[in-house]
C-alpha cells in the first residue's frame, strides 16, 4: 500500500492510501481521510475526482458531510480505480472540494499526479 497527502489548504487536510487488488493489478482501492483543523466545522462537504480516459473510477458516499472542527474527528470515503494502462501511464486525478465554513462557500480543484508507478 501506499499513503499521500492529496489536499492540504483552508485549514482541511485530504490524505490517501492506496491498496491495490492482490490478485487483479489494474484495480486500486483508495481510501480518503478528512480533518479540519479551523476552529469552526466544515458543512455540506463534497469530494469529487475524475481520472483519464482510459481509467474507471468508482465513488462511495462520505461517511459524512461534516467534518469536525479543531481534528476532533475525520470524514471518510472509499473510492475504487480500474486501470488497465496500470503498467504503461501513471494515474493522474482532478479532484474537486466543495464545503461550507463560517457562512462562506469554498469550491476548490485540484490536479493530482504523484501516484506512484503500477497504479
Amino acid at each position: 500500500w501506499h499513503q499521500m497527502l492529496a489536499y492540504e489548504k483552508h485549514g482541511l487536510l485530504a490524505k490517501m492510501e492506496l491498496v491495490k487488488h492482490p490478485s487483479n493489478k489494474q484495480l486500486t482501492q483508495i481510501h480518503a481521510t478528512f480533518t479540519n483543523s479551523n476552529p469552526a466545522p466544515v458543512t455540506n462537504f463534497m469530494f469529487q475526482a475524475a481520472v483519464p480516459k482510459h481509467a474507471k473510477l468508482q465513488i462511495n458516499p462520505p461517511s459524512s458531510t461534516t467534518i469536525p472542527p479543531s481534528n476532533s474527528g475525520f470524514v471518510t470515503q472509499i473510492f475504487r480505480i480500474s486501470n488497465p494502462m496500470h503498467d504503461q501511464k501513471i494515474l493522474s486525478m482532478r479532484i474537486k472540494l466543495d464545503f461550507d465554513m463560517n457562512g462562506a462557500h469554498t469550491s476548490d480543484v485540484v490536479q493530482l499526479d504523484g501516484f506512484p508507478p503500477g497504479v
